[in-house]
C-alpha cells in the first residue's frame, strides 16, 4: 500500500476507514494465529508500538487466575492490563486486529474474543477504538454486529 496517510505515523487516524488503512499497512495478511495491539493517543496518532500476543487461550472465558474479586478470565486479565496501561500512560484507546489464515468472516472463536475482551477492556476503564480481523486476503473491520 502506498497511501501517504497509511504510512505516515504521525497523521491522526480521526475516521475508521484511515484507521482500516493502517491497519492494512502495518499487518497486510495474515501468516499466524495472534493478537495485535496497536494504541492511539487522545489526538487519534499512533504511538510508536505495535504489540503481538500470541498463544492466547482457545476460549477467552479460561481461567487465568485470581483477581480482587475472585477468579478472572484470560480476556479479564488481558483487559485489565491493557486498561492500566491506558490509564498509566499517554495512550488513549487501544486497536485490535485478530491476526489468523483463513478468509474474512470471524469463526465463533474471533467472535467470543472480541466480545469478551472488548467487554473486559470497557468494564475496567478501557477503550476500545476498533477491532479488525487480518486474513489470507486483507484485513476486514470487526463490528460489533459481528460478535454480539
Amino acid at each position: 500500500m502506498t497511501n501517504k496517510t497509511a504510512a505516515d505515523r504521525e497523521a491522526p487516524l480521526t475516521d475508521d476507514i484511515l484507521l482500516a488503512e493502517r491497519v492494512a499497512f502495518l499487518l497486510e495478511r495474515a501468516s499466524t494465529r495472534q493478537l495485535w495491539m496497536m494504541f492511539l493517543d487522545a489526538d487519534d496518532v499512533q504511538c510508536p508500538m505495535l504489540m503481538p500476543c500470541a498463544g492466547l487461550p482457545a476460549d477467552p472465558a479460561q481461567p487465568a487466575g485470581t483477581g480482587g474479586t475472585g477468579p478472572v478470565t484470560a480476556a479479564q486479565l488481558l483487559g485489565s492490563r491493557v486498561a492500566e496501561l491506558l490509564d498509566g500512560t499517554a495512550l488513549a484507546q487501544v486497536v485490535f486486529a485478530w491476526e489468523r489464515p483463513g478468509g474474512s468472516r470471524p469463526d465463533d472463536r474471533e467472535r467470543a474474543w472480541a466480545r469478551e475482551l472488548a467487554d473486559a477492556c470497557t468494564g475496567a476503564g478501557g477503550r476500545v477504538r476498533a477491532q479488525f480481523l487480518v486474513h489470507d486476503r486483507g484485513v476486514r473491520p470487526l463490528t460489533p454486529d459481528d460478535y454480539r
